[in-house]
């Protein structure tokens, strides 16, 4: 008979490494870009009353990075550079940005987008009107912003937002960015005003805007270089490290005293 103990010990550890990480993905992340790019796309198509102008959006490295790091920063407020030129993406200024803040068993990426879309209900598109919060949904639909990047950052604590801990804070960054005091897209038959542009899911494509830049050497200069373990993560390790000095000690003590425990028969 063979005892299994290291096995058992090996599957206690990997249940306890379970239990206490929790990995948000990154601005690289392929399943996430997906994620960001159709969820807007979906909400704009969907907008009443139509839009006859609605331009299909895509992913900007650039405005991700500048969204990751101001959500590094874990404060609910806008970002103090998006009309600084140059501070927030090469080529667009100003840069419009939504930021959505909430506890981790809640956030998915179209779980925060429906609550900025949701704000449709305050607006009133002839008018203008809003009764509360409006300036996240008019900068989804804002029909002339076609590039978007998007990043989520696991903060122990978010200034502005009281009583949250470790929560995620996710932020969204446009170009060229909405919300100036006109209606955020012309109201028409879908893509009746897209120019002669392709017309999918009525949302004017473009290949040539649509196209996807790298901006590798480009980062902003305000992000000052920080490790990419937070308080969080360095707790999880540090209780990670005692953890496995525990069992290692228990199955040091289980062999002295039982010996023969580990010998196959």
């Amino acid at each position: 008979m063979k005892v299994r103990l290291c096995l058992a010990v090996q599957l206690f550890l990997d249940l306890f490494s379970s239990c206490y990480s929790y990995t948000l993905p990154g601005i690289e992340d392929t399943q996430f870009i997906q994620d960001c790019v159709n969820a807007h796309n979906n909400f704009r198509s969907q907008v009443n009353p139509p839009a006859s102008n609605m331009l299909h959006m895509t992913w900007d490295s650039a405005l991700a990075k500048t969204a990751k790091a101001w959500a590094k920063r874990c404060i609910f407020d806008h970002n103090v550079y998006l009309k600084i030129p140059g501070k927030v993406h090469p080529d667009f200024t100003p840069v419009g940005e939504n930021i959505w803040t909430g506890s981790l068993s809640l956030f998915s990426v179209n779980a925060a987008l429906k609550s900025w879309y949701d704000e449709v209900t305050n607006y009133n598109f002839e008018t203008r009107n809003c009764i509360g919060k409006c300036g996240h949904y008019t900068q989804v639909v804002w029909a002339t912003s076609y590039k978007v990047g998007c990043a989520v950052h696991l903060c122990p604590s978010v200034t502005g937002f009281k009583g949250l801990t470790n929560g995620a804070h996710f932020v969204c960054n446009y170009g060229p960015a909405g919300n100036y005091p006109m209606q955020p897209y012309k109201t028409g038959a879908a893509c009746s005003d897209c120019n002669g542009e392709k017309c999918v899911t009525t949302l004017c494509e473009n290949p040539e805007r649509e196209k996807l830049t790298s901006y590798s050497s480009w980062h902003p200069d305000w992000d000052s270089p920080r490790s990419s373990c937070d308080q969080y993560c360095i707790i999880v390790l540090i209780v990670r490290l005692l953890f496995v000095l525990l069992i290692f000690g228990a199955v040091l003590l289980v062999q002295w005293q039982y010996p023969q425990i580990f010998i196959y028969e």
